[in-house]
């Protein structure tokens, strides 16, 4: 089992395995809660490991070839709680022109083992016209 020293560690080794397509190394950077949550752009929230787990295999089988580049990151930290806030911008097999934005926010949660991903959720963040024209709707 990996061990990550740092909550940092954890990501990368999360966005490394997504450019793989490795299932193995993806779910390997995720909690054994069963809690764990996945909430992938614009679909309805995912709970547990093999429920997690089923979606990730469907987007490799779809998309194996994936690349995040991550922007505008930012890390709120506790003594056992971090959270990382996110632009995703997502290449898919030779596009050369990257999908989204999508804003994220995962929670790594301190264990035994390690930091561990508790929490992946992804959002499309509308950056096109009138994205910044101080209209706010709340859900």
């Amino acid at each position: 089992m990996a061990f990550f020293a740092t909550p940092e560690d954890c990501s990368r080794a999360f966005y490394d395995a997504l450019a793989q397509a490795d299932i193995e190394a993806t779910m390997a950077v995720w909690s054994e809660e069963e809690e764990i949550c996945c909430v992938h752009p614009a679909a309805l929230p995912l709970y547990g490991y093999a429920a997690v787990r089923a979606a990730w295999e469907a987007i490799y089988r779809n998309s194996p070839r994936m690349r995040i580049e991550l922007k505008d990151e930012h890390w709120v930290r506790t003594l056992s709680v971090v959270v990382q806030h996110a632009v995703e911008w997502i290449y898919l097999g030779d596009e050369a022109t990257p999908r989204g934005p999508v804003f994220v926010t995962n929670l790594y949660i301190r264990a035994p083992q390690g930091w561990r991903l508790l929490t992946h959720h992804a959002s499309p963040l509308n950056a096109g016209p009138g994205a910044a024209a101080g209209h706010v709707i709340l859900h």
